[in-house]
């Protein structure tokens, strides 16, 4: 049993758990149908968000078959400070989980809204407007930490930082469709971290 085999199964017990209760809720909501639709925001974000999410995806399933595939870009990290990303780790699965129960049948993969779409302000979406993308951004932090790998975290930066990018334009489909009842839940709710109240 290698030093990476506990960091292996805990991540893999966690990417299992969550991947299963995902699915469940994307093919509920119907969200996989959006995914080949024609993307609003445009060739390249949509390539660049396509490419960072596949780099990371690959490398964590590599690390997670062999971790010899990912010793070219593994960091040198005390163990203390890599079981720590277990906290991350968890606390990230468990947002987006709730965040995905919240959201329900409203669930999109593109930035358009849906017909019937309503506006959830309940749960994770009471301190944040995209909880999923906070609780991703929480989570890859602890699987960068984990797996003590340089690459990883440079794929998931980018990731994140593009989807960043991305949320204003989600956003201006919010306001289209629910007009001054998304501004003012804008006014009162932080985009990625709760507003701190004076």
């Amino acid at each position: 049993m290698t030093h990476d085999a506990p960091f292996r199964i805990a991540l893999i017990l966690v990417f299992v758990v969550q991947t299963a209760i995902s699915l469940r809720y994307v093919r509920r909501a119907g969200a996989d149908e959006t995914i080949v639709r024609r993307r609003a925001e445009g060739v390249l974000l949509t390539v660049g968000i396509a490419v960072t999410y596949l780099a990371y995806g690959v490398a964590f399933i590599a690390y997670l078959l062999n971790p010899s595939w990912m010793a070219w870009s593994a960091v040198a990290v005390p163990i203390w400070i890599r079981w720590g990303g277990s906290v991350p780790l968890l606390l990230g699965a468990y947002w987006m989980i709730w965040a995905l129960h919240r959201l329900g049948d409203n669930l999109t993969v593109s930035i358009d809204t849906k017909a019937d779409h309503a506006l959830i302000t309940t749960g994770p979406y009471r301190w944040v407007r995209h909880p999923l993308y906070t609780g991703g951004m929480v989570e890859s932090v602890g699987v960068c930490l984990m797996m003590a790998n340089w690459f990883v975290a440079i794929a998931a930066g980018l990731f994140w930082s593009l989807m960043a990018l991305r949320t204003p334009m989600e956003e201006g489909k919010l306001i289209e469709t629910f007009g001054d009842e998304y501004r003012r839940y804008m006014d009162r709710v932080g985009r990625f971290i709760p507003k701190v109240r004076r």
